[in-house]
């Protein structure tokens, strides 16, 4: 009993407790407030913030072109501190482009969403990839109780600030400038740890780190890109058939699924991977069996979740939002099968970096994108919401499962 006590705290043990901890404590409050919020704002108000979660999570991962994953793949101190620098100055770049190029669009095309609410996304998404960056840097140093403390920071300052934004009379806008705000001062907290890692930038020096991470530039950022493109298009997608109420229901189905999915997946995947690389090398053949009890767990835990809430909690949490949120419970048991098949693959989703099988979620998150454009298409076209999300929620999952096979196969050849 004593030795599993030992084993259990290991550094990487300790690593998912913290940040399950924090992760814990940040949804349970976004949670908690958010449902406050929503019965004040309304599915309307939760519409457009909604679109502009979509657009921030899309331009936090394309503005800095996922280069931060190669923090824990170099083993060269100074190469590290010089990309990191590189990342901020290209981040920010990037997003003033995007800002002007979706200014020239729209004076063209009329992309239904005000230009307002795309500089409000810009400003957030720059900071969240920002804090992206900085969490990258700190899994590389096993910091993560840093990352776990901005979690609760972010939740905690961007519900405050959403209920004060709703007090002053912002209706329409007080959630966007309560998470801006929220996401600003975590960026600040992760800025107080990082000030000693700045340093001038070398850009002959960047292109050769990148350069030895080739597959990085190769797979993993189209990839992820169109990863995020295709977890997000779909809100942005139904505002051109829907009106904001529909899109408000449904990103207040996928949050309700997707927080526990996040809170697991996300702590487990981020100390999965960091110690995947430590083990490719020389414990390879564990790689399988560790695999297989991470994706066991977390599919087993989201699971039982998936039971309580379509059978229970969807109900009560009907009647804590009051009458304007009837008929949410529909949108949850559709979208299950999405969100149960996704719980399979997320935690292990990066070993496919670790082991330079990048393309086989190149491919699925092809197909992914393939997906979600046509089945809102199919939806929007005959004017049902429940239809674009049966669809999308039957497909996508199926799609999961089937880049879990092939994952799980090649880590079977290591066991070999």
């Amino acid at each position: 009993m004593k030795t599993r006590l030992e084993k259990f705290k290991t550094k990487n043990a300790k690593g998912v407790l913290s940040l399950l901890a924090g992760n814990t404590i940040a949804q349970v409050i976004m949670v908690a407030g958010g449902l406050f919020l929503a019965r004040l704002y309304g599915p309307e108000a939760s519409g457009t913030y909604n679109v502009f979660l979509s657009f921030v999570a899309i331009l936090s991962i394309l503005t800095t072109f996922r280069l931060e994953n190669i923090f824990v793949l170099s083993k060269s101190t100074k190469a590290i501190r010089n990309l990191f620098t590189t990342l901020l100055l290209v981040s920010s770049i990037a997003t003033i482009l995007f800002f002007l190029g979706y200014a020239v669009v729209e004076e063209i095309f009329s992309l239904k969403t005000s230009l307002f609410v795309v500089l409000l996304s810009c400003i957030a998404g720059l900071f969240t990839a920002w804090n992206n960056v900085q969490n990258s840097l700190f899994t590389k140093y096993k910091l993560f109780k840093s990352i776990s403390t901005g979690f609760v920071i972010n939740a905690v300052f961007s519900v405050i600030f959403q209920f004060v934004f709703y007090t002053m009379g912002y209706k329409e806008t007080g959630l966007i400038y309560g998470t801006i705000f929220g996401t600003v001062i975590s960026c600040i907290y992760y800025f107080s740890i990082t000030k000693g890692r700045f340093t001038s930038i070398d850009f002959g020096l960047a292109k050769r780190t990148i350069s030895k991470n080739k597959e990085i530039i190769k797979y993993t950022l189209p990839s992820d890109s169109l990863n995020v493109i295709a977890n997000n298009l779909m809100t942005i997608m139904l505002v051109f058939y829907f009106t904001k109420d529909d899109v408000g229901f449904f990103g207040n189905a996928a949050k309700v699924l997707v927080t526990p999915l996040t809170l697991l997946s996300n702590s487990m995947s981020k100390v999965f991977f960091q110690k995947s690389v430590g083990m490719v090398d020389q414990k390879a053949h564990q790689l399988y069996d560790l695999a297989k009890k991470v994706v066991l767990y977390n599919v087993g835990a989201i699971s039982v979740f998936l039971l309580l809430m379509n059978f229970i909690g969807i109900f009560i949490l009907e009647w804590i939002l009051g009458p304007d949120w009837k008929g949410l419970h529909v949108m949850t048991w559709i979208l299950s099968f999405w969100i149960l098949c996704r719980s399979a693959m997320n935690p292990i989703q990066q070993i496919v970096v670790v082991i330079k099988k990048n393309h086989y979620a190149f491919y699925f998150n092809i197909y992914l994108v393939f997906i979600t454009f046509i089945t809102c298409v199919i939806g929007g076209l005959n004017k049902n919401i429940l239809l674009t999300l049966s669809l999308y929620s039957f497909f996508a999952g199926i799609g999961y499962i089937i880049q879990l096979y092939f994952v799980m196969r090649e880590l079977k050849r290591y066991k070999r």
